[in-house]
């Protein structure tokens, strides 16, 4: 019996032996070594950077291949739109109704427009609102045959020929009329001709003694050797003839896209004042137009006539409302139609003093 014990205890001690080995060399066994640098690389790693914000989709649309529309293309063409955080869907729209009916039924967010459409949108209730200017300034000119007109004096009795009664052409003769001290409605003969080839031609066969022509009609004009007899600009005839404009529920519900609106917009014009190369470019892009020396020529007169931090001005408004037929039209301010927060926040912001002058 006793040396059965001694043999149980020696196996019961071989055993305990065992089991401390094994214990100790787990013990003892280092773990895998990490791979070179990776402790480094665990204490220098940082958070994933955030996806940037998806750009705000909107829908806006041009009139006329004007130059007042010009800061559009200019903002689309640099990328300003998207550098201000917009997807800018850009699309060319018949002004007066087909316009209006596009702002009010939420098809268009935001648009350039003469002034005179979104005055009959707000006369007629579709609550059309001006967010900010692109020129206050009529850029229009009256030109006419040296020989018949050789004088501001010969003027009186002449015919003068305009687009359209009541477009802006007529609004120019009027004006102009007025400033030089002449009733265009008894002093003038004034005829619609229905278009500025027509009117060209009008002056080519003597029927017309004058005309009023836009910068680029006027181009052809003095290269046929009509004289211009007044400038609408020099003579600082103010009409807001470029808009920025909305509704008063898109201002309401997505003040961001007007804010980004204008700041892409003002980044244009400096970039058209500034860059001569790049506005002919610019303008070539969306007038389909290559005559590269007219482009430049209407990029130096409208260097002067763009308004780079887009406040509209309560009197060129004025002058709009006092010219619209619908009689409702009496009892508007301008005040009532435009919406100043937005340029106002634009001047107060300091972006202005950042672009180029």
């Amino acid at each position: 019996m006793g040396g059965r014990l001694r043999s149980g205890l020696v196996r019961a001690s071989a055993c305990l032996w065992v089991l401390w080995s094994l214990a100790c060399g787990a013990a003892a066994t280092p773990h895998a070594a990490p791979p070179p640098g990776a402790a480094a690389a665990a204490a220098t790693a940082q958070p994933a950077p955030a996806a940037a914000p998806a750009p705000l989709h909107i829908r806006a649309a041009y009139t006329t291949f004007s130059g007042s529309v010009a800061p559009w293309w200019a903002a689309a063409e640099g990328g300003y739109f998207r550098e201000q955080g917009l997807a800018v869907e850009l699309t060319l729209v018949e002004p007066g109704a087909s316009l209006l009916a596009a702002l009010h039924n939420g098809d268009l967010d935001v648009t350039y427009s003469g002034a005179p459409s979104i005055v009959l949108g707000y006369v007629q209730g579709l609550e059309t609102i001006i967010v900010g200017a692109t020129t206050n300034l009529l850029d229009n000119s009256l030109y006419v045959r040296p020989e018949a007109v050789p004088t501001v004096a010969d003027l009186r009795g002449k015919t003068i020929g305009v687009t359209r009664l009541k477009a802006i052409t007529d609004v120019t003769v009027r004006l102009i009329a007025q400033r030089l001290g002449l009733d265009p409605d008894t002093d003038l003969r004034i005829r619609g001709t229905g278009g500025y080839p027509q009117t060209l031609a009008g002056l080519e066969a003597g029927v017309l003694d004058g005309a009023a022509l836009s910068p680029e009609a006027a181009f052809e004009a003095r290269q046929r050797g009509y004289r211009e007899l007044a400038n609408a600009q020099q003579l600082g005839l103010r009409f807001m003839n470029g808009t920025v404009a909305t509704t008063r529920r898109t201002a309401a519900e997505r003040p961001e896209v007007i804010d980004r609106t204008l700041r892409a917009l003002a980044q244009g014009i400096a970039r058209l004042r500034t860059d001569r190369e790049f506005g002919v470019r610019a303008w070539a892009a969306y007038s389909h137009n290559d005559n590269t020396e007219l482009l430049g020529q209407l990029i130096d007169f409208y260097r002067d006539v763009w308004v780079a931090d887009l406040y509209p001005d309560p009197a060129a408004l004025q002058t709009v409302i006092e010219v619209e037929e619908n009689p409702l039209a009496r009892t508007v301010r301008p005040e009532d139609v435009i919406d100043f927060q937005f340029a106002n926040r634009l001047r107060q912001s300091g972006f202005l003093d950042t672009l180029p002058q």
